[in-house]
């Protein structure tokens, strides 16, 4: 159920509202502790920064700084900390498993120090998570892990010991759950860029810039924070150059499965969507793109404005035609794409329930996914990251207020 609010200044100073915002990027994006967001913040671009807008507007609102590189889980955990002010904790069962540090960054102060108690109107205050790319999946398992925790986790640690993020219990805390161009069910471009493209750019991604360039100052512009694997150096500490010659540790990651990498290829993806469930104290939105063009010949290209790398991502994509994680032949809904995420998978999961929002606008119910009109836009367009948001940062802004206007809605 929606109830028309509109965002409006404090009439009191340092008030507490009872909406928090936390937006979550993608693979190798960055947040705001990094010095890159400074210079071209990752929500909003060239339109403006979208959380700092929220923040003039005295609402709590943030973009956590977290792994780059990690996994849905290990994500997970990070933004939860971030959030918290505490220390990453990966879980027991988790670090056992994928062969890591069961602990990580220590979040020094809490981005969001006042979700969860009363706010000044007398509420709760409750999140709205945003995730662009792979950061759908990290705030799905974010979700997730509020409301069910792991029972995995909880069989093997002591209660003492035990993260409240694995407790389960907390749902009620994350009012909605958004998702922007994130491949719910994988996308074909991890593989299609086999067997060269691919390898080239996980080598550079994880030794580059995990171990070379996270183990020197350089972290504090871009941190692929690769603590657990004993990779990077911890922003808040000493250095440790010697890392830089743990190859070693780069191929354990590189075969762990516990990574971006994996998670995005179908098969990763479905996993992912075999242990992620929806909660039913959360409302669902689910915001798809696409930027292509059909051919002829049943394959697709990308249109003339898209971002430069993603002719090149998006024509393997758009030309794809088997997909060796699940050995499964790929045909026309597969390809339609906004250069990196295939338009279809973004739409919502496949194996839970949605609807169309403009068919639930007035009356929409927790737990199901609420699938938006698909934005016209490639990958990076739809967070403001394009020359049109630029150009056109007004109607850019627009498009902001009037969905952030949706989530302040929601009862």
């Amino acid at each position: 159920m929606i109830k028309e609010r509109k965002c409006e200044m404090s009439k009191k100073k340092n008030e507490v509202r009872s909406d928090a915002f936390a937006f979550c990027h993608g693979m190798l994006g960055f947040g705001e502790d990094e010095l890159v967001n400074k210079v071209m913040p990752y929500f909003g671009g060239a339109a403006g920064s979208i959380p700092k807008r929220l923040k003039k507007q005295g609402y709590e609102a943030c973009a956590p700084s977290f792994s780059s590189l990690g996994s849905a889980w290990d994500r997970a955990c990070e933004v939860y900390a971030s959030l918290t002010g505490t220390r990453v904790d990966y879980g027991k069962a988790h670090s056992k498993k994928y062969g890591h540090d069961r602990y990580g960054k220590v979040y020094t102060e809490a981005k969001l120090p006042n979700w969860g108690k009363v706010a000044d109107d007398g509420e709760i205050q409750r999140l709205h998570i945003l995730g662009h790319s792979f950061g759908g999946a990290t705030v799905r398992m974010f979700a997730h892990l509020m409301e069910f925790g792991s029972a995995e986790e909880r069989a093997v640690t002591d209660p003492d010991d035990l993260s409240p993020l694995f407790a389960g219990g907390h749902g009620d805390l994350v009012k909605s759950v958004t998702t922007i161009a994130g491949p719910h069910d994988g996308t074909v471009v991890i593989d299609a860029l086999r067997p060269v493209i691919l390898p080239v750019g996980r080598f550079i991604c994880y030794y580059g810039f995990g171990n070379l360039l996270g183990n020197t100052p350089f972290r504090r512009i871009y941190d692929m924070q690769l603590i657990q694997w004993k990779m990077t150096s911890d922003r808040d500490k000493l250095l440790h150059p010697t890392r830089m010659l743990r190859i070693g540790k780069v191929f354990k990651l590189w075969k762990s499965g516990d990574d971006v990498f994996y998670d995005l290829t179908l098969k990763g993806a479905k996993e992912i969507n075999e242990f992620v469930e929806t909660s039913p104290n959360s409302y669902y939105f689910s915001i798809s793109t696409d930027n292509s063009k059909r051919k002829k010949d049943g394959t697709y290209r990308m249109k003339w404005n898209t971002f430069p790398p993603f002719f090149i991502t998006g024509k393997a994509i758009g030309t794809c035609t088997h997909d060796p994680s699940l050995d499964i032949d790929i045909d026309e809904w597969w390809r339609v794409s906004d250069g990196a995420s295939c338009t279809n998978s973004a739409l919502h999961p496949s194996d839970e329930d949605w609807v169309d929002y403009e068919d639930a606008k007035d009356d929409l119910k927790k737990g199901i996914w609420n699938v938006m009109p698909v934005y016209q836009g490639d990958h990076m367009d739809v967070v403001g990251l394009s020359p049109q948001a630029f150009l056109f940062r007004r109607k850019y802004r627009k498009r902001y207020r009037k969905y952030i206007d949706l989530l302040l809605g929601l009862k």
